[in-house]
Formats: structure tokens, C-alpha cells, sequence
């Protein structure tokens, strides 16, 4: 076909594959930084809450005069972290990742830069929000954003199920284990 015919595809005259891997390449790089954004954001919500959660126990019990975090509380919350995310975490990074929408690296990228953006953000308001709702929402957004069809919904569907499930359990489990509680203290 002759290229004043050809629809405009690329401005080389149609041979951009080269030129597309460069670009995610570049972009891949990229998502190392937000990757590390996400992950830094991530220790400073989800962290502070269980931080603040032991330091209250600690001080209820009278293990602690005054609200004041011991450096053991941080490290323990930091370890407990990083072995949680190393240990059970990937089955949920694969499914956010891979299960809801094949990601590009362009989506990876946006998807994680605005995940870190709004946790961090939320962090530094002191204002607890699931790190996992958010990313699976931005990567919604970021797959939605090319095709809506291309969302698997039905496992956006299960995500949301096992998040309604979610609070009414701990509701039930805590209940059944304040009795166990008051007699243990």
C-alpha cells in the first residue's frame, strides 16, 4: 500500500514495534521508582496502625506508663510487614496484578505512581486507608481506562465479596474473643 494511502499508525511509517520496546523499557525502569514509592507508602499507613494498636495494648495493660512507641514495637511492625508481604503477600500481588488486568507497563507505572500518591497522602493526614483497596482501585482505573472489557470483572467481583465478608468476621471474631480476654486479664 502506498503510504499516502497507509493509515497514519506511526509517524516511521508504521515500523514503531522497535520504538514501543524502547519506550517500555524505559517505562519498566520506571516502575522500579514507583514500585518503591508504593512500598514506602504501604510501611507508613499499614505500619502506624498496628504500630498504634500494640503501643495501646501495651499502655491498657500497664506494660507502658505513657503512650510512647518502644523502637521494638517499630521493628517488630516492620518485620511483620515484610514477612507477611514475602510470605502470603504475592498471591494478592498476582491477582491484583495480573488477575483484574494484564497491565502494560504504562498502566503499572500510573497505576502505582496515584496508589502511592493517595496512600501517602492519607499517611500523612493520619488517616487509615487499605492499601489493598487502593491499589486494586487505581488498577480498575488504569485497565477500564484502556477498555472496559478488558477488566476481568468477575475477579473485581470476588475482591469485593471477600471485602464484605471481611468486616463482619472480624466483628464476629472479636466478640468471640473478648470474653477470652476479660478472663485471660
Amino acid at each position: 500500500m502506498p503510504a499516502s494511502v497507509r493509515p497514519p499508525t506511526c509517524w516511521c511509517g508504521g515500523r514503531c514495534a522497535g520504538a514501543r520496546r524502547g519506550v517500555d523499557t524505559v517505562l519498566r525502569r520506571a516502575e522500579w521508582l514507583t514500585a518503591g514509592a508504593l512500598a514506602f507508602s504501604h510501611g507508613a499507613n499499614d505500619a502506624q496502625k498496628s504500630i498504634g494498636v500494640i503501643t495501646l495494648l501495651l499502655v491498657a495493660t500497664g506494660h507502658l506508663e505513657v503512650f510512647a512507641v518502644p523502637l521494638w514495637v517499630k521493628l517488630a511492625a516492620a518485620v511483620a510487614l515484610t514477612l507477611g508481604t514475602a510470605s502470603g503477600g504475592w498471591r494478592v500481588v498476582r491477582t491484583v496484578g495480573r488477575g483484574i488486568y494484564r497491565m502494560r507497563p504504562a498502566d503499572g507505572l500510573a497505576s502505582q505512581g496515584s496508589s502511592a500518591a493517595v496512600i501517602l497522602a492519607a499517611a500523612a493526614a493520619g488517616a487509615p486507608v487499605s492499601t489493598t483497596h487502593v491499589v486494586a482501585a487505581s488498577v480498575v482505573g488504569a485497565g477500564a481506562s484502556r477498555r472496559v472489557r478488558h477488566v476481568r470483572w468477575a475477579v473485581v467481583g470476588e475482591i469485593c465479596s471477600a471485602w464484605l465478608v471481611t468486616l463482619p468476621a472480624c466483628a464476629v471474631l472479636g466478640a468471640a474473643a473478648l470474653p477470652l480476654w476479660r478472663w485471660w486479664a
